[in-house]
């Protein structure tokens, strides 16, 4: 699943930012701009990456919350006492 995850989130910033160089050059060529609409379109891009790497982050972690591990421990700890206290509860019976 990790590398299912790097694989995206390469591709949200690669796709923008050679698509806005690729656009960037065409519309250099047309207009006669170089190399100012290669840098603007590349700077889209970079923003455009930016916010879908953002929004793949945000997506990632609302499908995988995080619990505190101190809420684990204490869950944890708690499961213990109650082993500890039935098995206690069963020798005070077997008396």
């Amino acid at each position: 699943m990790n590398a299912a995850i790097l694989g995206q989130v390469g591709l949200t910033i690669a796709v923008p930012i050679a698509l806005g160089a690729w656009l960037g050059v065409k519309l250099d060529a047309a207009l006669g701009t170089s190399p100012w609409g290669l840098l603007g379109l590349i700077f889209v891009g970079m923003a455009a990456a930016g916010g879908g790497v953002a929004l793949l982050i945000k997506r990632y972690a609302d499908e995988n919350p995080v619990t505190p591990s101190s809420t684990r421990a204490r869950e944890a700890g708690q499961a213990w006492q109650a082993e500890q206290d039935e098995e206690e509860r069963k020798r005070v019976e077997e008396r």
